[in-house]
């Protein structure tokens, strides 16, 4: 039997916390924001109508187990095979070297000195128009990127001045108190959808990352259903303790994982600490080989890529911080 190390107050703190009211508020102003830019970027992409984009919560915003540092995270999936094709054959050289030509002689205009006419920053500014407008648009050329580069320019008209809207590669960052609120953060992966798939791109190599949703979200209810509101409490517990042991976030396949190979007996009672206890001493000594991933049963937590390639050594940390051998 393991000794607990986390007292009986600090538990049914974290379990009872009730933050639904602002989670909901958050999620009302996402969907709403990306309803708007999605309806205005119609007009001009052909990939994308208000038909055939998916925004789905995948963290701990998908089972309400959020904790006061959790981050807002979507998947926006687009459903669209030219775009699927585009993306497929995914090459950077176009973009960037536009990037490198816009960069370079916006640089040569900072540091030119400012005693030079005016008439010659006009001749400048034609000949970097001409520049660029001679590498033209391919169609075959625009990928999920490129609609990720699109969407973040949209997104910035609908959004509070004082809000920023970042983009790397795929993944979008919206930050803004104004907008949200202080210390919120959301994080939106734009992806492909196909047959009820999200498919994240990794690279020609990998190609796609399907991530099925409706499997997960299936195992996962069918658990809260024999359970109760328990299973959620304990995901809380568990995503609070693992970020501040690992000062990062917990993958929630992983997490929803773990919770659902526990047997449904331990989550019986009320009180909470009783129950976590019961909990953590089971899954102390189990390997992690045992445990079946939610997002697809025919893998364990340590071969499918969407728990985020398991990483064992922070659960484990995890599993320490909480309980030492009495």
């Amino acid at each position: 039997m393991a000794k607990i190390n986390i007292s009986k107050e600090i538990i049914l703190s974290i379990a009872n916390q009730d933050n639904s009211k602002f989670i909901e508020n958050i999620d009302e102003k996402v969907n709403s924001l990306f309803v708007s830019a999605i309806e205005k970027m119609s007009n001009s992409i052909s990939y994308v109508n208000s038909k055939n984009v998916y925004l789905q919560p995948v963290n701990e915003l998908l089972t309400g187990a959020m904790i006061d540092n959790s981050v807002f995270e979507y998947l926006l999936g687009i459903e669209n095979a030219q775009l699927e094709l585009n993306t497929s054959k995914h090459n950077e050289f176009l973009k960037n070297l536009k990037d490198r030509f816009k960069f370079a002689w916006d640089s040569r205009r900072l540091f030119k000195k400012r005693r030079k006419k005016r008439r010659k920053k006009k001749e400048e500014d034609l000949k970097q128009e001409e520049m660029l407008n001679n590498i033209k648009f391919d169609p075959s050329k625009y990928d999920i990127y490129s609609l990720a580069s699109d969407l973040q320019d949209t997104l910035v008209q609908f959004m509070d001045e004082t809000s920023i809207c970042y983009c790397n590669g795929n993944t979008l960052t919206l930050i803004g108190k104004d907008d949200f609120g202080a210390n919120t953060q959301i994080i939106v992966h734009v992806v492909l959808y196909s047959n009820y798939f999200f498919k994240q791109f990794k690279n020609k190599r990998k190609g796609y990352i399907d991530i099925d949703m409706d499997t997960r979200y299936h195992y996962f209810n069918e658990k809260y259903n024999d359970v109760g509101e328990n299973l959620i409490k304990i995901l809380k517990i568990f995503n609070l303790i693992y970020f501040n042991v690992n000062k990062s976030f917990a993958n929630q396949v992983f997490m929803e994982s773990i919770v659902n190979f526990c047997p449904d007996e331990l989550f019986e009672g009320k009180d909470m600490y009783d129950i976590f206890v019961k909990i953590i001493n089971f899954l102390y000594y189990k390997p992690l080989k045992d445990v079946k991933s939610v997002n697809d049963p025919e893998k364990n937590v340590l071969n499918d890529e969407v728990c985020g390639n398991a990483n064992v050594f922070s659960y484990k940390k995890m599993l320490d911080a909480i309980a030492s051998k009495g």
